[in-house]
């Protein structure tokens, strides 16, 4: 298991398959369905290591999903 102390809100990745099932969203993803229901519960939290995954899966950069991508690693790197 990897260890992250970096962790992204699950809902960012998640805005744009509001519409779909949690099956199908899992299948966009690789996950089983039950994943997606944990990320769907409020306050669901994603490692910056499957962020990353899921974000590029998306073709996109992990900073278009969340915004806050480099500012939380300045923010802990100069113990803000």
């Amino acid at each position: 298991m990897n260890k992250s102390k970096y962790r992204y809100p699950a809902e960012r990745l998640l805005a744009e398959f509001a519409d779909l099932s949690a099956a199908q969203v899992a299948g966009r993803f690789g996950v089983n369905r039950s994943q997606i229901v944990r990320w769907r519960q409020p306050g669901a939290m994603i490692s910056q290591w499957d962020a990353d995954r899921y974000a590029v899966m998306l073709g996109k950069h992990p900073g278009e999903v969340w915004p806050d991508w480099f500012d939380i690693e300045v923010k802990n790197s100069v113990g803000v």
